[in-house]
């Protein structure tokens, strides 16, 4: 069996729950409540220190850098995050491999924000795309093609329901998995794979050299594509942690009208901590725009859809009875959600 995960991820997050057993005891002589935070690029934390909305917190926020969900899960797991950035599949597919099933009172994680961009198709955030010299035209010729992936996040769920719909399994191809979305967008972009399932953004340039094509959106395949920060219930049960949250995305709200009134500055910053050309930055201003999503009814519906769709597929082991149980609501007044229906009313 291929190796799961590479010497460079299990270093990154050694190093991680290192830093964290050294810096314990930081919490308690600082007198101050430390949010220990990740996200999967630089990019969004810069953003925010520029919008300004957390200056004056009584509350210090540590930004880390993982790459990948399967990295994001690993520090949560590990206590070495309170917050993980990964896909709004995420903890549907967590469950499904879980040896034990998940309730309200042994869930060890929860989705605790979510958010994405409207829905011009210009911006799909999440794609299943073939190299233009595979002759792939229908999902049915999916069927013994190479296939880059990540583990974990909605770009492996991504890839799970296009199987699907193309009536295959993983037998009847030639998976390729990685570590994170960027490495497989890197295999795609050189040739090394036929398709690839993952962010839209990360291939932009196969695309507009015509090089690529997109097959199939997160509109084909049924996923929300949120963007999701992810909690451990050890950070959640934590009072002052849970406090100082409220008032993070509290302060988050306000975050969305900056990027939207200062588009020149975002794309800058965009730019400059992606380390991309224009046309990327501009494509990845507009992916990355958006709102905080409410938990509500309609949303969870659709998150169980995936995971029943995933199931009756075969591609999943086990359906959740309820994927809802991985979403927690508690912090969506304070960050201004809007319902799902709202949202995809944008359509």
């Amino acid at each position: 069996m291929k190796k799961l995960f590479g010497k460079r991820f299990v270093v990154a997050v050694v190093a991680l729950l290192a830093l964290t057993m050294v810096g314990a005891c930081a919490d308690n002589g600082s007198g101050r409540v430390r949010l220990r935070i990740s996200y999967q690029d630089t990019a969004f934390p810069a953003l925010i220190q520029a919008s300004g909305v957390l200056s004056g917190t009584k509350y210090d926020v540590e930004w880390s850098n993982l790459t990948g969900p399967a990295a994001n899960l690993q520090a949560l797991y590990g206590g070495a995050i309170d917050l993980g950035h990964m896909g709004d599949t995420s903890l549907t597919i967590e469950q499904a491999n879980s040896k034990t099933t998940w309730t309200k009172q042994n869930a060890p994680l929860a989705i605790v924000a979510g958010w994405r961009n409207n829905y011009d198709p210009r911006y799909a955030p999440l794609v299943t795309a073939v190299r233009t010299s595979a002759g792939i035209d229908t999902p049915a010729q999916l069927r013994g093609h190479s296939w880059a992936y990540n583990f974990g996040g909605y770009n492996h769920a991504q890839y799970l329901a296009s199987l699907v719909k193309a009536g295959t399994s993983p037998g009847d191809i030639q998976p390729k998995q990685f570590t994170d979305g960027a490495t497989a967008a890197a295999a795609f972009n050189d040739g090394r794979t036929d398709v690839y399932s993952g962010s839209q953004a990360a291939i932009l340039s196969s695309l507009q050299s015509g090089q690529a094509k997109i097959l199939l959106t997160e509109q084909d395949t049924g996923i929300p594509a949120l963007g999701v920060w992810t909690a451990s219930r050890k950070a959640l049960a934590d009072k002052t942690k849970d406090g100082a949250l409220q008032d993070f995305f509290g302060r988050l709200s306000g975050f969305w009208s900056w990027y939207d009134a200062h588009p020149d500055a975002a794309k800058a910053i965009i730019e400059k901590q992606l380390k991309v050309g224009e046309a990327r930055a501009e494509f990845e201003y507009h992916v990355r725009s958006g709102s905080f999503w409410n938990f509500d009814a309609n949303l969870i519906a659709q998150e169980q859809q995936v995971a029943v769709t995933l199931h009756a597929g075969g591609v999943i082991p086990k359906l959740p009875d309820d994927v809802g149980i991985g979403f927690d609501p508690r912090y969506n007044q304070a960050q201004k959600a809007i319902g799902s229906l709202a949202a995809e009313a944008q359509k």
